[in-house]
């Protein structure tokens, strides 16, 4: 019996400047939160790239975060 295949599912890949503009802030706000290791990201050579999907998990992941500690 044969496991079907899955497809990959496509990676969105943002800039410092779309991943601001996605979530309200500057883009300063976003270097600043990547070069302190708050927010996923990668380095490609001189530039910092975002994951959509794990920028999305990660807020996610620190909502659930703050109202577990609000809950005490």
């Amino acid at each position: 019996m044969r496991c079907p295949v899955r497809s990959e599912e496509a990676i969105e890949i943002l800039t410092a400047d779309q991943l601001a503009e996605l979530l309200g802030v500057n883009r300063k706000t976003i270097y600043e939160a990547a070069s302190r290791s708050e927010i996923p990201h990668r380095r490609l050579g001189r530039r910092l790239i975002f994951e959509r999907g794990a920028v999305l998990r990660w807020l996610r992941q620190d909502a659930l975060s703050e109202e577990n500690t609000d809950e005490r």
